[in-house]
Parts: C-alpha cells; sequence; structure tokens
C-alpha cells in the first residue's frame, strides 16, 4: 500500500448554503505499507486517522494525490476493476454493534462477501462460514444465531470472520478494540496479531491506544492535525521519539512498574487544533513547550538512513534534551 501527498478537505457551508471553508482531515499524507506488515497511525481523536483509514480504501475519494494498491491506482479503476480489487480490501470498524446488520444471522452476515465475489459454490457456504467461526475462536453452531445474542467482543469476533471471508491481503482495522472491555481488548488483539501472522496480512491499525500499538505493530505513524508529523519502526517510535508530539503521546501510556514523577501521567495542554482552512507553520507549536519563532515558518523534514522521519524545526538532540 502506497500514499503520496493524499489530501481530503470537507466543505463547510454557511446557513444559506454557500462555501466558507473546508476542514483539512488530511492534508498531504505520504505513507507506505509493505505486505505482511502492520502499520499503525496514532493520534489523538480529530486528528484525521480515520478519514484516512476510510480513503485508503476508496471508501472517501480523495482530492488529490495517489493511492495505490498492489501497483494499482485505485483512482483510475473503473467501477467493475475497483469492485473486483475490493475483494483484497477490507475494513473492521469500531463499534461491533453498528457494523453487523440486526436483520441477517452470522451466517448471512459472513456469506454475503462470499456471494457477492463468488469465490465458492452456493452448496459449499456453509462450511466455509464454519472455518471462518472457528478461525476466530467461536463455536460453528453460532452461524444461525443473530447479532444481538452476542457480547461485544464476539460481535467484533464476527466482524473479522466477515473480513476475513474474501481472503483479504489488506485489512484497515479502524479503532478495532476501543470500544470492548479491556480484559476483551488483549483477546481480540491477540486474535488480530495471530491471523496476521499466519495469514500474512498487510494490517493498518488505525489507534489511539498507544499500548496495543506497541504490542503489535512493526512501523508506526504519528498523524496531527491531518499531517504526519513523524513516523518510522516501533521500536524507534518508541524508543526514540524525535517530534515533542510524539513524545508527548508516550508519556500519557501507563506502563506497569514505571514510576511517574508527581504519581500522574503525563500530559499534552491544549486541544487539536482546528482544522478549517490552511495551516502555516507547524500545528503544534501551540501546545508545544520547545516551541520556537521558526515554528511558524516551513518545517524541515529530518530522516536518519533507518527511514525514521519527522517534521520539526528542532534537530534531533535538541529535541532529545527538551
Amino acid at each position: 500500500l502506497e500514499l503520496r501527498d493524499v489530501v481530503k478537505h470537507f466543505p463547510v457551508r454557511d446557513a444559506l448554503g454557500r462555501r466558507a471553508g473546508a476542514v483539512h482531515a488530511v492534508d498531504g499524507v505520504s505513507l507506505s505499507a509493505a505486505e505482511g506488515e502492520v502499520l499503525a497511525i496514532v493520534g489523538e481523536s480529530g486528528c484525521g486517522k480515520s478519514t484516512l483509514g476510510r480513503v485508503m480504501l476508496r471508501m472517501i475519494e480523495p482530492d488529490s494525490g495517489s493511492v495505490r494498491f498492489a501497483g494499482e491506482d485505485l483512482a483510475a479503476l473503473s467501477p467493475a476493476a475497483l469492485r473486483a480489487r475490493r475483494r483484497e480490501m477490507q475494513i473492521i470498524f469500531q463499534d461491533p454493534f453498528g457494523s453487523l446488520d440486526p436483520r441477517m444471522t452470522v451466517a448471512q452476515a459472513i456469506a454475503e462477501p462470499l456471494r457477492l465475489h463468488r469465490l465458492v459454490p452456493r452448496g459449499q457456504e456453509a462450511a466455509r462460514v464454519a472455518e471462518l467461526l472457528t478461525r476466530v475462536g467461536l463455536r460453528p453452531e453460532s452461524a444461525g444465531r443473530w447479532p444481538h445474542e452476542f457480547s461485544g467482543g464476539q460481535r467484533q469476533r464476527i466482524a473479522i470472520a466477515r473480513a476475513l471471508a474474501s481472503n483479504p491481503r489488506l485489512i484497515i482495522g479502524d479503532e478495532p478494540v476501543s470500544a470492548l472491555d479491556v480484559s476483551v481488548q488483549a483477546q481480540v488483539i491477540n486474535l488480530l496479531r495471530d491471523l496476521i501472522r499466519d495469514l500474512r496480512l498487510t494490517f493498518v491499525l488505525v489507534s489511539h491506544d498507544l499500548g496495543v500499538v506497541r504490542h503489535v505493530a512493526d512501523r508506526v505513524a504519528v498523524m496531527y492535525a491531518g499531517q504526519i508529523v513523524e513516523q518510522g519502526s516501533a521500536a524507534e517510535i518508541f524508543s526514540t521519539p524525535q517530534h515533542p508530539y510524539t513524545r508527548g503521546l508516550i508519556s500519557c501510556i501507563p506502563i506497569p512498574g514505571r514510576t511517574i514523577p508527581g504519581g500522574k501521567l503525563g500530559t499534552i495542554p491544549g486541544v487539536v487544533p482546528s482544522l478549517l482552512g490552511d495551516m502555516t507553520g507547524c500545528a503544534f507549536r501551540d501546545r508545544c513547550a520547545s516551541a520556537l519563532t521558526a515554528c511558524s515558518g516551513s518545517i524541515p523534514v529530518h530522516q536518519t538512513s533507518q527511514g525514521h522521519q519527522w517534521r520539526c524545526v528542532l534537530e534531533p538532540t535538541e529535541v532529545a534534551a527538551t
């Protein structure tokens, strides 16, 4: 998966229906995920990460830039070609209670992509549904039941089974465990990690929970106000974060056994800025304790030989010292 300079703005209209501006939800994002890799996109609520996940699948059309999957530009595909390509791209939504049709049994929900893409003969659908339910840790007899008969964690397992039905190569997980109880979160994350390994899936995890990200991601992209401010391997991001925003996020992670000065987790003062209108300079500067006058101008991009990138006027040694 490869994104280059992807932009998505949503128009804002006044009471008379006239365009009064635009929300810059995604503003020039470039990212890539290799086959079999887990890429995590992290950031606070409202930073644009869920919109970016939907742009990746062309559920939302980008305004400009390119999204390429397996070498093909998705924007250039005809409706028929896109539908065929979508068999290889799936999404797991955040809300397990809203992502399943209450009027369809579990078997009908999981078999729908099988019929849509004509993946198995009609007489073999039941066997494939039973196989998928077993793979996600549910009993095959669950196929005849309705979504309201299951807990949140079980519903999310059903949603995962449905996503796996078409034998995808890429799955977007949009906060797939944030609506679940903490104990259930661990079970579902472990299930996803096993599936990614066994099926060699490319997985894009959209999340605000860095504890979860640390557990499963190979690479991490940190998003703020519609832009990627830092990206690199998970090991580099968590051990040597360079952007002040990334350092602030990591300071908020509760880690067992870690002594916290004053007995409190770290916080980032202020809120994500309004995404209305053009933004100049670093969007994080009003919340950054290390902000300089230069932060309102052009922001350089630093990069190490290992591919660790970040956008900041501070040099690496200066960031590490703050």
